[in-house]
């Protein structure tokens, strides 16, 4: 049983799951994981949990993603293993109604990322913007639809083909110094280079490529948390 006064605050969030209010939900656990001190781990595993089920049902299924992904550091053996097989896709993102939106969202995602890096600010100015990056970026995807048989490849070989990909973008203001190459990975506990299907370093023990190095969302690219 949680002890402790954020115990109010979980049993509240389960309530209002329970009575189909996920907005109060999420309030009532963010405080309980506020306040619940970090040595009580399995307590909280459950919050993250049902912190994590408020979120997706609220519609903010990527940070759902992360409140599970937190949930496998706390405890590998827990059910969130099952929630995140179930929500998300092969890069680590919400899952989508097909593999081919998959692959669209995972690619938008990385050039929309590249793009975004370059400015002062990781978020569009204007909507105008946005939509003409975004209308680059779907030009881009077509002619690499066409060019590459992405139905033959496996998850790990798209990521590498999507990265690949160089779109030549509009600079609308300064750039800030930035690396514009691929970023190596490393595990510096072990001084090795850590694979897309390597186990991830933080303790999750999921695939690099689906916990650390998942590709973001669009709500996280929209807030510039990436």
């Amino acid at each position: 049983m949680l002890e402790g006064k954020w115990s109010r605050h979980y049993d509240r969030g389960l309530g209002s799951l329970a009575r189909h209010r996920p907005a109060e939900a999420v309030k009532a656990l963010q405080t309980a994981l506020e306040v619940c001190p970090p040595s009580k781990a399995h307590d909280l595993y459950k919050i993250c949990l049902f912190l994590g089920v408020a979120l997706q049902r609220v519609g903010f299924p990527q940070s759902a993603i992360k409140s599970w992904i937190s949930c496998q550091r706390l405890n590998k053996r827990g059910p969130t293993r099952k929630m995140l097989s179930r929500y998300t896709n092969c890069y680590g993102m919400e899952r989508q109604d097909s593999s081919e939106a998959d692959d669209w969202q995972a690619f938008s995602s990385i050039q929309t990322v590249r793009y975004l890096l370059g400015k002062n600010k990781r978020t569009f100015s204007t909507r105008a913007e946005q939509d003409m990056i975004s209308d680059l970026i779907r030009d881009s995807w077509g002619e690499l639809r066409r060019s590459a048989d992405l139905g033959s490849m496996s998850g790990c070989m798209k990521l590498e083909a999507f990265h690949a990909v160089r779109i030549v973008f509009p600079t609308f203001v300064v750039a800030e110094p930035h690396l514009d190459g691929p970023i190596i990975t490393v595990n510096f506990q072990t001084k090795q280079r850590v694979g897309l299907n390597d186990r991830c370093s933080c303790g999750s023990g999921m695939p690099f490529m689906l916990c650390c190095g998942r590709t973001p969302g669009k709500e996280e690219l929209l807030s510039g948390s990436f």
